[in-house]
C-alpha cells in the first residue's frame, strides 16, 4: 500500500509540475495562493503556548504534550522570563 501511495503522490506532483508550465508560458502562476505548512506550525505553537506566540521556533511554544514530545520544554526542565 505504501508503494501505492508514493506512485499516486509522484503521479500528481508531475501532474502539477505540468500544468504549472503549460500556466506559465501563458503568464499565469498558478502557485501564488498556495497555503504553506509554516501556516500550521504557526497555529499550532499559537495553540500550544496559549495564544503567547506564533512562532514554532519559540520556546513559549513548548509547553504541555509539545514539551513532552520534544522531551524538553516549560515544565520539564526548562524555565523562561518575558522581557519588556
Amino acid at each position: 500500500m505504501p508503494e501505492l501511495v508514493a506512485i499516486l503522490e509522484a503521479k500528481r506532483e508531475q501532474d502539477h509540475i505540468t500544468r504549472k508550465f503549460s500556466a506559465a508560458l501563458q503568464g499565469v502562476d498558478i502557485d501564488k495562493n498556495k497555503v504553506s505548512n509554516n501556516e500550521w506550525e504557526s497555529l499550532k505553537a499559537k495553540v500550544y503556548s496559549k495564544g503567547q506566540t506564533t512562532n514554532p521556533n519559540d520556546i513559549v511554544a513548548l509547553q504541555g504534550s509539545a514539551a513532552k514530545r520534544a522531551g524538553f520544554g516549560i515544565g520539564h526542565g526548562l524555565d523562561y522570563e518575558v522581557i519588556k
